[in-house]
């Protein structure tokens, strides 16, 4: 299963779909307040002393003999860890939209007014080979034996990691791979323990966040898609110390999201829901009375958080790197903690 074929991927179809929300997107983004994420991207490469390199994953191993200049991310998050760590990937597949994922105001500065070449959702083997990467990188992905064999024929491919199922994988685990791809693990340590340290510090002046039980929807017309623990948006709650509770997690088995039916809604009567809803997803819970009975809902302790409507939380959240994190935080801590039981 891959994300065109998936839940995951109806926020960046509908970016596609939708190309007038891409302009006052971008045209936000000029006048937002400067994102408070590392502005870690220049000088964070070390020489080739760390080479060859050879990378574990999912699909095999991968030896990178030198430190690798032209990049391509396959993965769709993969983009923002090397722009952390100082390499502007030559090539990105898109997840929000070709218009949308290099003008987000976390990311924006790092390409410094670059708009990067993008291979495509389905992968376009032929504009990648054009690109002549030195590497093809495809962390926050569900690479096929398929795709890998053609990628490989182009460039040294990394798949995603071979112990946690397809796009659960931690997002230290996957910024250290990205650090050893380019050489820069030092670069790479030290950010996220600067994260951590955030988190830590985030976790000691709200206690009252430690224990509570919380989940991640993402709303339709239809049911409730909720996101697991070991999803990146189930791991931005666990981070602040909240808690996903069994039962959202038992439903969702071991994928990173599932849907959950109308019928089965009162499982997100928790103590924090946060749904992932722009517009036209608020006035459709306005309506639905299922969701507005909900205790969490009468007693106003759910958020509803855009994805293409400024903060852009959500997609902050989905992200979920060392570039959006912080990002994130600024918006969602202070609504967090503003709620009351």
């Amino acid at each position: 299963m891959t994300l065109t074929s998936n839940r995951m991927t109806r926020r960046g179809a509908l970016a596609l779909m939708t190309a007038g929300l891409a302009a006052p997107l971008v045209a936000g983004c000029q006048s937002d307040p400067a994102p408070t994420a590392p502005a870690t991207w220049a000088g964070s490469v070390t020489d080739d002393a760390d080479f060859p390199v050879t990378i574990e994953h999912a699909l095999g191993s991968t030896t990178i003999r030198t430190r690798p200049k032209r990049v391509v991310t396959v993965g769709y998050t993969d983009h923002e860890m090397f722009l952390a760590l100082g390499v502007r990937p030559v090539g990105v597949r898109p997840w929000f939209g070709e218009t949308i994922d290099h003008t987000w105001p976390w990311v924006k500065p790092a390409w410094d007014g670059m708009t990067p070449s993008y291979i495509g959702a389905d992968l376009n083997y032929e504009k990648i080979a054009s690109l002549r990467p030195d590497v093809i990188v495809g962390l926050y992905a569900e690479i096929t034996k398929q795709e890998y064999a053609k990628l490989s024929a182009i460039a040294p491919t990394v798949a995603q990691d071979a112990d946690s199922a397809p796009y659960t994988t931690d997002r230290a685990v996957m910024f250290r791979t990205a650090g050893r791809i380019v050489g820069a693990t030092p670069a790479a340590d030290r950010m996220l323990t600067d994260l951590d340290s955030r988190f830590s510090k985030i976790r000691t002046e709200h206690p009252e966040f430690a224990g509570k039980t919380a989940a991640v929807i993402d709303p339709s017309e239809r049911a409730f898609y909720a996101f697991a623990a070991n999803d990146p948006r189930g791991r931005f709650l666990t981070d602040l110390g909240f808690a996903v509770p069994e039962q959202v997690n038992k439903i969702i088995g071991d994928k990173f999201g599932a849907e959950i039916s109308p019928e089965r809604a009162d499982v997100l009567d928790l103590d924090r829901l946060l749904l992932l809803a722009d517009a036209d997803s608020r006035r459709w819970l306005a309506g639905n009375k299922i969701y507005q009975q909900l205790a969490v809902v009468r007693g106003r302790r759910s958020l509803e958080i855009p994805y293409y409507e400024r903060p852009f939380a959500g997609a902050a959240m989905a992200y979920n790197t060392v570039l959006s994190v912080p990002y994130a935080v600024q918006d969602l801590v202070p609504r967090l903690a503003a709620i009351t039981d």
